[in-house]
Order: structure tokens, then sequence, then C-alpha cells
């Protein structure tokens, strides 16, 4: 696939994530409150909040996680012969050197 084709599919892989985003937002308040109690909807509301603040504690790690590990086939790092990606056997590395 071409640059520009790629170019083309993520530009508009991004419009149609973000249209479907806006039909969800408009629509999932009503439905929801619809369908459940005060008292439901509530907790509903309480537990969306709560969610969307824990997931902003993940600071970054799942893209740092997606960089380094995408194009890793995977490396022999001594343990057993295993194949482990890099993170891993850095991690590992990290660790065996602390204490």
């Amino acid at each position: 696939m071409s640059r520009f084709k790629r170019f083309a599919h993520s530009l508009a892989s991004g419009y149609l994530l973000l249209g479907t985003n806006v039909v969800f937002t408009l629509a999932h308040i009503p439905l929801a409150l619809h369908y459940l109690s005060k008292s439901e909807f509530g907790l509903w509301a309480l537990t969306t909040q709560i969610t969307g603040y824990l997931l902003m504690l993940d600071l970054g790690m799942s893209g740092y996680l997606v960089r380094n590990l995408k194009d890793d086939k995977g490396e022999v790092d001594g343990f057993l012969g295993v194949k482990t990606p890099r993170f891993f056997a850095s991690l590992r590395h990290c660790l065996r050197n602390t204490h």
C-alpha cells in the first residue's frame, strides 16, 4: 500500500471514529435516562466518571508498549532459551540490577 493510500485510509478511519464517538455521546445519555431509574443512572454516571479517571492513570504506557513492541519479533535472552519481547527482557534486567 502506498504512503498516500495509508494516509487517506488513516484520515478516513479517524473521521469515522470521530463521527461514531459523537453519535454515541449524543445517544447514550438519553438511552440511559430512559432505561435506568434515577438511582441507577446516578450509579452509572459515577461509575463512568471513576472509570474515566482511572483510564487517565495509564500515563502513556499503552502507547509506549505499542511503539516499542510493534516491530519486535522477540529475542533469545538466555532465560531457558525462551523468546521474550525486548520490553520484558529489559524489565527483568532492571529488576535484577536493583538489589
